[in-house]
């Protein structure tokens, strides 16, 4: 029976013929993360931030993506009860900096992305906006702050570029075993799933 897709491009028989000691099967590893990643959120979030009023949305789902990319980072295969700990690790990546310190990541954990995912809404003193001088603004003492929608979309995808520019290169044994873990999860829930409901069309 043929495996459900892991990715718009992948099943997971394109996962599982590849080899960890095979140099150049990494590529494809890294490959089939990014079809994954943004074949199925990061650029339908890129589409949606064209539109006026998108703010919500985009940040919903880079929220969802910055979660997932830290669990992949981590090789976290069940992140429940660490998300917190998951969204507050990737703000502290380069991208995010001098921006977000370790209360204002604490604040958008609680008020973006939990605010967001389950109440629709950006919980506090929070604005989201676009065009602005930096990609968070503390406003007064860090009782409010501005987001620019844009901004932190750009520095969600040049984030996972950065873990993905990693994979191949031989020097980063923990990031390659981590993905390892996760990737291996991933396809065997979904060729459990495969012989439940049938193959993807």
């Amino acid at each position: 029976m043929d495996p459900l897709r892991i990715s718009p491009q992948y099943t997971s028989n394109d996962w599982k013929v590849l080899d960890a000691n095979n140099s150049n099967d990494w590529g494809v590893a890294a490959n089939i993360v990014r079809d994954r990643l943004d074949g199925r959120f990061l650029r339908f979030a890129s589409n949606c931030l064209r539109a006026k009023y998108s703010g919500f949305v985009v940040l919903s789902i880079d929220c969802l993506l910055a979660e997932t990319i830290q669990q992949f980072k981590e090789g976290i295969t069940n992140g429940h009860g660490r998300s917190e700990e998951m969204i507050t690790q990737f703000l502290e990546g380069s991208r995010f900096q001098p921006d977000f310190d370790a209360k204002s990541r604490k604040a958008f954990y609680i008020d973006i992305r939990c605010g967001l995912l389950h109440q629709a809404e950006a919980k506090k003193m929070w604005l989201v906006r676009r065009n602005q001088p930096a990609m968070l603004q503390k406003v007064g003492e860090g009782q409010g702050y501005i987001i620019d929608v844009k901004r932190f979309h750009s520095a969600v995808r040049a984030s996972l570029n950065d873990y993905l520019k990693l994979i191949p290169d031989p020097h980063h044994t923990t990031v390659r075993s981590n993905l390892w873990i996760k990737m291996n999860h991933i396809c065997n829930v979904r060729t459990a799933r495969g012989a439940l409901y049938g193959s993807d069309d």
